[in-house]
């Protein structure tokens, strides 16, 4: 047994509801994607922000697009591509106030995939390197919500 990190996980799907919030203050600053006069900025975990740079010089946060676990966005016309956690979300964009959840492909992305012997925990990472961290498994009823401190016992999973 060593000290690390352990998984959480959670069955309560309501917090998979996408939405659109007022301005949130940027805490992880992810990819930009630009359409129109309008940006699209990820913040790892959270969601999307949404910034009007009409004037490039004065550019405005003006709203959050709620999507938790998200880490990676792409837009064609005005449909917004994400990741939520382990799912793909198709989500319409026209009036961003208001989106709306096209559709959901659960279990699109392999939680825990490897990447060069590497676990690939994209959406919410091991909170430090040179640690150990009980394997989480794959499961589609559950979704990994973060990591907590405590002792494992699984020992054979080491974060770099």
């Amino acid at each position: 047994m060593v000290w690390g990190y352990k998984p959480v996980f959670t069955v309560d799907s309501s917090i998979l509801k996408i939405s659109a919030t007022s301005p949130q203050a940027v805490q992880n600053p992810g990819k930009i994607y630009v359409k129109g006069n309008l940006i699209f900025q990820n913040d790892l975990g959270s969601g999307i922000h949404v910034i009007d740079n009409t004037v490039p010089s004065a550019a405005a946060n003006i709203g959050f697009i709620k999507i938790l676990g998200n880490s990676e966005i792409s837009i064609k016309g005005n449909t917004l591509y994400a990741n939520s956690f382990t799912d793909l979300v198709v989500v319409d964009i026209a009036d961003w106030q208001n989106v709306k959840e096209l559709k959901r492909i659960k279990g699109a992305f392999n939680q825990g995939a490897q990447a060069g012997g590497y676990p690939v925990y994209n959406y919410i990472p091991v909170p430090e390197r040179g640690v150990y961290y009980e394997c989480a498994g794959y499961n589609l009823t559950h979704v990994l919500t973060g990591w907590v401190k405590d002792s494992v016992l699984n020992n054979n999973c080491f974060y770099p």
